[in-house]
């Protein structure tokens, strides 16, 4: 199999691309979530979660070289057969240029996904385990970014014939970003540096607008500032994990960076600095907002005169998934074409072929028609997207990998450049174990009471 010939992705443009792809939906929908579960709960959860999906993230990285050095160390015949799990043994050859080879091997050259990992590592079974969830959670992903922009917009152009009408955002944006899913945007740098930075004069903007408010005595400020409020806490938990979930794509996002040596910086930059932001916005929200956990979307709260320049910046953020939604897309086109066609995937995913066509036609239409339904439904998508397939995305299939991957690994794990600093097994069982919690939990208090 030859090594992938895709260009590298440099730092700044690769942190971007993170950026746009962490930064979708949090700042719109967290400060409700916060707001209606106290600031207290929030964080701690946002912390917590960022803290987990960071881990996660990481093992995504390790993964990627290990499985990269069992295709190094296999031979074709054991390559073609992956239909049962590798139990192979580290080799204890004492050759003193063994461990030198044997780090060669953990190269970063081919490009593997969920599906392909836990096959890989684990077996056929989770392997559509994976890509079923992974599937699952994109279109309820694509759905919901669906639903923000087409009542973001529509509120927007209020007063403006057709661009008023919900429908006609939700069509423009889904053929639009079916068009550009045929697009590697995400290896775009100008595209990428253009849209980060509309979206930090939005975070500014989101920033400066409360504190206006805040100081502004003309405004009524929140009698009690609530900390503790156990009734929001399902939805804090399934938002907080739809915000800090990239880990679909990263393998993809992740893998072309060069050089290779700051893959864990630039992804660790884009969660500190994603963290930091999902935990100030909610904070300033409640402070200036006494209404901030009735608004359906953040943006509302500022469609009052001294904010008014804010509401226009941040309804017209939502637009900016234009950029990010191509990459969700490509992500759920080859998951769902390896499971199903895999004998129709081209070499390049982005080849425009009958197959591929077909398969993003499968993708946009039925996300569309979801987002047409589900008008006025968003916290039942989020739960469902964030709170189940997202838990099992984020907190149970990263850590399974990471465990199969470093115990049937053909060579020595620890020798791998690209291992987790998190390698205590303890993270693992924490993982996992709050994965079987959170599914349950959000099951029971957010779909099944709602």
């Amino acid at each position: 199999m030859a090594p992938q010939t895709n260009k590298g992705i440099k730092p700044f443009p690769a942190f971007n691309t993170l950026i746009n792809v962490l930064m979708g939906t949090g700042p719109i929908l967290l400060p409700k979530a916060v707001a209606a579960a106290g600031y207290g709960y929030g964080l701690i959860s946002l912390l917590l979660m960022g803290l987990f999906s960071m881990i996660a993230c990481d093992y995504i990285v390790e993964c990627l070289a290990l499985a990269n050095s069992y295709i190094n160390s296999s031979s074709e015949s054991q390559v073609q057969d992956v239909q049962q799990p590798r139990l192979l043994q580290v080799n204890n050859i004492t050759s003193t240029v063994d461990e030198d080879q044997d780090q060669t091997k953990f190269t970063l050259d081919e490009q593997f996904e969920y599906g392909s990992m836990s096959r890989l590592f684990i077996g056929r079974k989770m392997e559509i385990f994976s890509v079923f969830t992974v599937v699952i959670y994109l279109f309820g992903a694509l759905t919901s970014k669906g639903i923000i922009v087409g009542n973001s917009l529509s509120e927007l152009f209020d007063n403006v014939p057709i661009m008023n009408n919900y429908y006609y955002w939700v069509i423009f944006f889904f053929t639009i970003s079916g068009i550009l899913s045929f697009k590697d945007i995400s290896s775009i740098s100008i595209v990428q540096t253009i849209v980060a930075l509309v979206r930090y004069l939005t975070i500014v903007s989101m920033l400066v607008g409360s504190t206006m408010i805040t100081f502004n005595d003309d405004y009524p400020k929140p009698q009690k500032f609530v900390w503790f409020d156990i009734e929001g806490l399902p939805q804090l938990l399934s938002t907080a994990t739809l915000a800090y979930l990239m880990h679909h794509s990263s393998p993809g996002m992740l893998r072309p960076i060069e050089p290779k040596q700051t893959i864990r910086f630039i992804m660790l930059s884009a969660f500190f600095f994603g963290g930091a932001i999902f935990l100030i916005i909610p904070l300033t929200g409640m402070i200036a907002f006494p209404d901030l956990s009735k608004e359906p979307y953040y943006n509302k709260v500022f469609e009052v005169p001294p904010t008014k320049w804010a509401y226009y910046i941040i309804s017209c953020y939502m637009f900016l998934n234009i950029a990010a939604l191509p990459v969700l897309t490509i992500t759920l086109r080859k998951n769902m074409m390896k499971l199903c066609v895999p004998h129709l995937m081209p070499k390049d995913s982005l080849a425009i072929t009958s197959a591929t066509t077909i398969f993003t036609f499968l993708i946009i239409l039925p996300c569309a028609t979801l987002a047409l339904i589900l008008k006025d439904q968003i916290e039942l998508v989020v739960a469902f997207t964030g709170g189940i397939c997202g838990v099992v995305i984020l907190l149970v299939i990263p850590p399974l990998m990471v465990y199969y991957g470093r115990k049937n690994s053909i060579v020595d794990p620890q020798l791998n450049p690209f291992k987790s600093i998190f390698q205590g097994n303890i993270w693992i069982y924490i993982l996992i174990g709050l994965g079987v919690i959170f599914i349950p939990y959000n099951l029971i208090y957010q779909i099944i009471k709602q």
